[in-house]
């Protein structure tokens, strides 16, 4: 993780504690973190993501993380193949919904929307959209990664689960 904070403090003229606030680390362990002796944990790589308003040092961050498996975009966004990202990406969608659905009433009858009301209910939609996708991504990351789990599983432990409280 070094190589990141140092490109970045040496790209904005940051110091140390700028990026230690960044993080929610306190100025030693940056600078452990420079020198090699000491790694990010998962809290400040999450204080990274939602707090470093640099895209060129998420972009490293992202890289570091991964080991180099990261897809950068035309927009210079990154999305990359790690757990992490894909939960906070998951976690920004959810929030992103909750919102939109604070905004919009869903007690009108379908017959007696308005071209604005269905305005509101598409999107609603595209905002659920969003969260399937990433969390169907986020599924099969883990799917990936951890042998243990399988599709058939979850979805064997989700049925259980449905019938026990009655749903299904």
């Amino acid at each position: 993780m070094q190589q990141s904070i140092v490109r970045y403090r040496k790209r904005t003229g940051a110091t140390q504690q700028d990026v230690a606030n960044m993080l929610f680390t306190d100025k030693s362990q940056i600078c452990k973190m420079e020198k090699g002796d000491r790694n990010m944990t998962a809290a400040m790589y999450q204080a990274g993501f939602e707090n470093v308003p640099d895209s060129q040092m998420l972009s490293d961050m992202a890289y570091e993380l991964t080991n180099g498996f990261t897809s950068p975009t035309p927009s210079d966004r990154v999305y990359d193949d790690h757990r992490l990202a894909f939960s906070m990406r998951v976690v920004r969608e959810m929030k992103e919904l909750k919102a939109v659905m604070a905004e919009h009433n869903l007690d009108k009858h379908p017959q007696f929307l308005s071209q604005d009301d269905k305005a509101e209910i598409n999107h609603i939609v595209s905002e659920v959209q969003d969260v399937i996708f990433e969390a169907t991504g986020f599924l099969m990351k883990l799917v990936n990664d951890y042998d243990f789990i399988t599709p058939q599983s979850i979805q064997k432990n989700r049925d259980m689960r449905l019938k026990m409280e009655r749903r299904i």
